[in-house]
């Protein structure tokens, strides 16, 4: 396999702050099919051992898909979403499951891979306009 440069994540700027951000993505998790299995707040995590960095939320979120073609049926899925202050800009990002599984050669998760990040996208437009 060649190597080629791609962006493995979705990111975009949010031009609220950190809270309202987090608040937005919250808000908009459901409407876009997704639940919360877990929220990270590394901030505090790390702040509670003496350490100290921007602000950083990371959730694990999970979603039913319905898969057409070979695959069919509906499955379950699993992402994360991350809200980070980079200097004084608040981004919301996802890593990109369908380019994963290019890179990992996954074609059998690929129409899942898809759906997904379709969905974490608008999630992200979402939460971020």
């Amino acid at each position: 396999m060649e190597w080629w440069p791609m962006d493995f994540t979705y990111k975009r700027v949010c031009h609220r702050g950190f809270d309202e951000t987090v608040n937005a993505v919250e808000r908009c998790v459901r409407s876009h099919g997704f639940v919360i299995d877990r929220a990270h707040d590394l901030q505090a995590t790390l702040a509670s051992k003496g350490f100290s960095i921007q602000p950083l939320r990371i959730y694990e979120l999970s979603t039913l898909i319905e898969v057409s073609g070979a695959e069919g049926g509906i499955t379950s899925s699993q992402c994360r979403l991350h809200v980070y202050v980079e200097g004084e800009v608040v981004y919301v990002s996802a890593i990109r499951s369908a380019v994963l599984c290019e890179v990992f050669e996954a074609d059998a998760l690929s129409s899942r891979a898809q759906a997904v990040e379709q969905r974490v996208v608008e999630l992200v437009d979402a939460a971020t306009a």
